[in-house]
């Protein structure tokens, strides 16, 4: 019997990127769960973001909703510019993102390194690094998803 062909890393970043880019825009968060794994540690500038439980990575989505909605966000670009197998099982990807609203560019591209884990049948984020300055608003709302601030207070 032949060996299965492997699929292609950047095929599985960009499966990736369509199915939380749709969850994102229409405000799907069982589908970005889906492909989302916790516990894991989101990365800006303004330093780690700790998300251990799905209502943490809840509170991630709904800030990163929240701030689409206050820009005016129509349609979310990114496209893969990186993807390989750093294992069977482990694919790193970086890809650049840009927010659209009415066919006007609202931000530069940036760079979003991604590491995708091969878990049970289907490959989900175990991080994810965005290229966002500290004070940036979309930083900010994804920050306020961090778990350890919750330790730290109480």
């Amino acid at each position: 019997m032949a060996a299965q062909a492997r699929i292609a890393a950047s095929d599985i970043a960009e499966a990736i990127l369509e199915v939380t880019g749709e969850a994102l825009m229409s405000g799907d968060f069982d589908a970005l769960a889906a492909v989302y794994h916790v516990p894991q540690i989101m990365l800006t500038m303004a330093g780690p973001i700790h998300m251990e439980t799905p209502e943490d990575l809840r509170r991630a989505f709904d800030g990163t909703l929240q701030h689409f909605k206050g820009l005016g966000v129509t349609e979310l670009v990114r496209a893969c510019v990186a993807a390989e197998y750093t294992s069977p099982t482990r694919i790193e990807s970086t890809h650049v993102t840009e927010l659209v609203k009415n066919g006007e560019r609202l931000n530069e591209p940036f760079p979003v390194f991604s590491v995708l884990e091969k878990i049970g049948d289907g490959w989900s984020v175990t991080r994810a690094e965005y290229a966002l300055e500290e004070t940036n608003a979309w930083a900010l709302a994804l920050g306020r998803a961090d778990a350890s601030h919750r330790k730290k207070s109480t």
